[in-house]
């Protein structure tokens, strides 16, 4: 019986862990394509927010928010709201984080404007 050794670079648990990575990338930019994501409006119904996710080249994910001010179509003004020092590993740690300061900013900061 022949007994054949591994490389010491070459480790079951580097494989899994570059395999796993490899697929949730995957998983992630399939995701962030399929993704339609609705408006979060305040109390007053005069601003909604919008989660934005987008990949960096390096791989990795930032988000930002779309904000949405006035009653009608007509009247609509857009802004965003970004902060590029959020960078985040995965699509959906970037999509919580903004969902969750969208969510704040309508029900908190501006609720009543």
């Amino acid at each position: 019986m022949y007994s054949l050794s591994l490389p010491t670079s070459l480790s079951i648990k580097g494989l899994f862990s570059l395999s796993s990575s490899a697929v949730l990338s995957l998983l992630d930019r399939i995701a962030a394509r399929n993704r339609k994501e609705e408006w979060i409006t305040n109390r007053a119904g005069s601003m909604s927010f919008k989660v934005q996710v987008h990949q960096l080249s390096c791989g990795k994910w930032t988000s930002g928010i779309l904000t949405r001010s006035g009653t009608f179509y007509g009247n609509h003004r857009f802004s965003s709201l970004k902060h590029p020092a959020e960078v985040f590993r995965s699509y959906r740690q970037a999509r919580r984080f903004a969902l969750k300061l969208a969510n704040q900013m309508a029900t908190l900061r501006y609720a009543y404007k």
